[in-house]
């Protein structure tokens, strides 16, 4: 893997960590829906649902 590839890969990874924090605030906010958030966020509804999943108390 060059150097460049790597650099990528870790911007990728924070980007997809970004998504997931926007993802985690709107989910605690309670004002939208999945849907809604997954448009938003950037992320695909199965990861909202996931993320609602991990936020539940057990």
């Amino acid at each position: 893997m060059t150097l460049q590839m790597n650099y990528q890969e870790k911007y990728e990874q924070g980007v997809e960590q970004e998504k997931r924090r926007s993802a985690l605030r709107m989910i605690e906010a309670g004002k939208l829906s999945s849907e809604e958030i997954a448009l938003y966020s950037g992320l695909n509804l199965e990861q909202v649902l996931e993320l609602e999943k991990e936020l539940q108390p057990v």
